[in-house]
């Protein structure tokens, strides 16, 4: 039994020594869950003094190195991916900008279509086209007025000529017959005058 005892003592001995080698679990730099501000607060709290320094064991300096290394790759490559994401949610947001912005210009399209009315192919407020309208209108109806005033006028002065051309007419006719009477009286005269001179 002593043996066995012995033989165990030995074997927990030579595991002592094996252990610090292929584990070193005093190493600070080795813990996985501590960050790395404080494997290194803890690898300077293990280390030695000489005069106004601190002396590290290098291996856990090597161990800290290689942990910034790590950490450094994985927030590379995480920032790598995440720089991916905003080019693709920028690429997204430049194609819905775009698309906002046909959008946009065809809902101010649409809108110039509904309040607007297209006369010859252009396109006119609803404005606009009740001015031109109504001044087209206004206008219409004063050349209408216009010619009426002038017609009635023309009428008028129609009317008159018509009322001096019959009169004149009528003056002319009793003008004629008057010298139509007066040239048969002074041809009977003058027959009768023949007639006298004939008979002496």
């Amino acid at each position: 039994m002593r043996m066995r005892l012995i033989s165990a003592l030995f074997v927990l001995f030579f595991l002592s020594f094996l252990t610090p080698v292929s584990a070193q679990p005093g190493n600070p730099a080795q813990a996985d869950t501590v960050s790395l501000r404080g494997q290194f607060d803890e690898m300077v709290r293990v280390s030695n003094r000489y005069q106004r320094f601190r002396v590290v064991r290098q291996d856990f300096l090597n161990a800290f190195m290689a942990n910034v290394a790590d950490t450094i790759g994985g927030l590379t490559e995480e920032l790598a991916l995440r720089q991916g994401k905003i080019d693709e949610q920028a690429t997204a947001i430049g194609g819905l900008e775009t698309d906002v912005q046909e959008r946009d210009a065809t809902i101010e399209q649409l809108n110039k279509e509904k309040d607007g009315i297209s006369v010859f192919g252009l396109l006119l407020s609803k404005g606009t086209y009740n001015l031109i309208m109504w001044t087209l209108a206004i206008g219409l109806l004063a050349a209408l007025l216009f010619a009426l005033a002038r017609t009635r006028v023309a009428v008028s002065t129609s009317k008159d000529r018509k009322g001096q051309i019959e009169k004149l007419t009528s003056e002319l006719e009793t003008s004629r017959k008057q010298r139509l009477k007066i040239e048969q009286d002074l041809r009977r005269q003058l027959q009768d005058e023949i007639n006298k001179r004939n008979q002496a």
